[in-house]
């Protein structure tokens, strides 16, 4: 049925075409515009169009579901109750549909439909056992349901299909038969203790992991990191900032693993893709995208960066992005201006490609603590009705509440929310402790519960830390919420710098909670523990005692503990174990240890003393692994920092990245080992 009516639609096409061009006539004056153009001026009318199509990539066997988003390129709205038909072919032949999408679509508007059904009764396409190159079509009004559009020309959209082996991930060198690069462009695989399943696996799970993106890029400036760009100069300097954070000895006590500066313009894109593509690895599927203003006046690009992440995002593909206003430093001074500003954003955003929509079509946004400055249900009950009216946008509104949110909050926010998140408390959790309830709280409003995920929580500016006990806090809540089946989880965060509960690789907690986090996602998402199929060891421990008196800073400048108190004064060494071992840890001439009869995730901590610690694991009384940390100890200091910093064995053990870059294996991004990023 789909193949007969669309040959007749390809006729009607010829002759249309035909007719017109005879009635223009043909004569190849350059100064006419292309036949598309002249067409839509002439014409009232509707005309769909594909704009973007994915997957482009899947691996050998892999398994996708296609999706593409389609655009009324005309200037009058498609008739509501037709189903709006969306074809996919590969190679010529069809392999799948989407035939649900009835709703109206506005001029100009734009909505991503994912196949629902095909010829053999699935949704799904299977990749070829080898790899090669293919070409994917998408073709909206397949069967012609549309017939009045007012071009049926431009109904087709095709790309290049790649079936491309994953990296393989052996001794770190391309050789031999081998089809991937093991030390790049990710190196994460390599080092991790356990054997990483595709990136299409995670990313075809059901199961969602999103993380808030804050403000902080990989560079402001994309000047040397080594002396004198703005993290350097502006965040980390005590007198940074024409001394603003001078009483507190600076506003951040690590930024980001730095790279070297770039000579491409598109800088801040490529960085953006870096990012992005860093998160990916791991199992991320989006960024919930922090955002409050639309102008970078005196605002220092915020409004650029935000745009720039969207963009990269649409360019990479695959990649997720839900705004997400922060309703505590969103304000125009009136609750209607904070409406046009959230109105004027959605309207900046909503064509790009990696927007998060809902297989029904709307548009997915958080909401970053709502009840702030006063603003009621009501409130986003108006901006739903506006983003509806104006813009053509249906809205899921995602409450992110502050803490988990409380009984008054669940109510209050039931008529506008569709789902509840929360923000959580960077502090362990037990299982008789958990907030594994909050799922069936707010399943008993009718909603979904996407859980936080905390690292650790120290903000010097705002006199604040929260009692992460080393990474005991990032384990125990990624643990609890494995065990109670949850669905969806949201890191906090993946780079805000500020509050320094980033997982984003740093120069002070460098890789361990991103390479812990790749271990509990795969586990999340799969449904199994991985396997640990080598021995790697991370260690976690502050560099001062968290009572010890500064010298400089003054007592009414020192952060003080909010949750999980007192303040601990640990040094913590994890095990990712292939069978039962010994873990120590040697400080000066002390050593602790512990006999483990298992593999496994196992730990050790002890109390932190001043010096450089060193740890080690051992089986039958030989040393296994054996590793120092990079962050010394000291007994005295001068501003308070209660950061917790962190390293692993396998990351240390790498071999320097500029000599994989010498021997031609990798592209050198992100590889650990190096004080910087090295450029591509």
């Amino acid at each position: 049925m789909h193949a007969a009516i669309h040959h007749l639609k390809s006729a009607w096409k010829v002759l249309s075409l035909g007719l017109l061009a005879a009635w223009m006539g043909c004569g190849g004056d350059p100064l006419q515009e292309p036949l598309a153009s002249q067409q839509d001026a002439l014409v009232d009318g509707y005309n769909l169009v594909v704009t973007g199509v994915s997957p482009t990539t899947v691996v050998p066997s892999g398994s996708v579901t296609f999706n593409a988003t389609i655009k009324n390129a005309g200037n009058v709205a498609t008739p509501a109750g037709i189903i709006h038909g969306l074809s996919f072919w590969v190679d010529g032949a069809q392999v799948s549909w989407s035939d649900t999408h009835t709703s109206s679509l506005a001029p100009r508007a734009s909505v991503t439909l994912t196949a629902n059904s095909g010829p053999a009764g699935t949704k799904v396409w299977t990749a070829p056992a080898t790899a090669g190159a293919h070409t994917l079509l998408a073709r909206v009004d397949d069967i012609n349901r549309l017939p009045a559009e007012t071009n049926e020309s431009d109904n087709e959209y095709s790309v290049p299909l790649s079936v491309t082996p994953a990296a393989t991930c052996s001794d770190r060198v391309r050789n031999g038969t081998e089809t991937g690069v093991d030390c790049g462009p990710d190196c994460g695989p390599c080092e991790w203790p356990f054997t990483a399943v595709p990136r299409a696996t995670l990313r075809n799970s059901a199961k969602r992991v999103y993380a808030h993106w804050h403000y902080y890029p990989v560079s402001f400036d994309n000047a040397n990191p080594t002396s004198n760009d703005y993290y350097e100069r502006g965040y980390i300097a005590v007198n940074g900032e024409s001394g603003s954070h001078a009483a507190y000895g600076g506003m951040m006590r690590e930024r980001p693993l730095p790279r070297l500066p770039r000579t491409e313009t598109d800088w801040r894109l490529r960085d953006a893709k870096d990012e992005i593509e860093l998160a990916a690895r791991i199992g991320i599927d989006g960024f919930y995208l922090n955002l409050w203003t639309d102008s970078d006046v005196n605002n220092g690009a915020v409004w650029t960066r935000a745009k720039t992440i969207v963009d990269a995002a649409s360019q990479v593909g695959g990649f997720d992005i839900v705004p997400n206003f922060d309703m505590t430093i969103l304000g125009t001074g009136s609750q209607a201006g904070d409406q046009d500003l959230m109105i004027r954003i959605l309207g900046q955003l909503k064509n790009y490609a990696a927007l998060l929509r809902r297989p029904d079509g709307k548009y997915v946004v958080g909401l970053f603590n709502p009840p702030a400055q006063g603003r009621t249900a009501a409130f986003y009950a108006t901006v739903k009705q506006r983003a509806a009216a104006e813009l053509g946008m249906s809205l899921y509104l995602v409450p992110v509440f502050l803490g988990t949110g409380s009984t008054a909050l669940f109510e209050e926010y039931k008529t506008v929310g569709d789902a509840y998140a929360g923000w959580g408390t960077a502090v362990p959790v037990t299982t008789a402790g958990y907030s594994g309830s909050l799922k069936t709280k707010a399943a008993g409003y009718g909603k979904s519960w996407m859980h936080p995920m905390s690292s650790q929580d120290y903000r010097p500016k705002d006199k604040a830390f929260w009692e992460a006990r080393n990474s005991l806090t990032l384990r125990s809540i990624w643990e609890n919420v494995i065990a109670d089946g949850l669905d969806e989880v949201q890191i906090v965060t993946w780079n805000d710098q500020h509050e320094h509960h980033n997982i984003r690789p740093s120069t002070g907690k460098q890789w361990p909670a991103y390479d812990m986090t790749a271990y509990y996602i795969q586990w999340f998402k799969t449904g199994t523990r991985p396997t640990i199929e080598r021995d790697v060891l991370y260690y976690n421990h502050r560099i001062q005692n968290p009572s010890l008196v500064p010298t400089t800073q003054t007592s009414a400048n020192l952060a003080v503990c909010k949750a999980g108190c007192p303040a601990t004064n640990d040094v913590e060494l994890v095990g990712f174990l292939t069978s039962a071992g010994r873990l120590e840890i040697t400080q000066g001439t002390t050593t602790y240890g512990e006999d483990k009869t298992a593999g496994g995730v196992q730990a050790i901590r002890t109390t932190l003393a001043v010096g450089t610690p060193t740890f080690r694991l051992k089986r039958s009384g030989a040393t296994v692994v054996q590793l120092q940390s990079m962050h010394p100890v000291v007994g005295s200091i001068a501003y308070q920092d209660l950061l917790y910093r962190a390293g692993s064995s396998a990351r240390a053990a790498l071999p320097s990245c500029a000599a994989s870059c010498a021997n031609g294996e990798a592209r050198c991004r992100l590889c650990p080992g190096e004080p910087m990023w090295l450029k591509r």
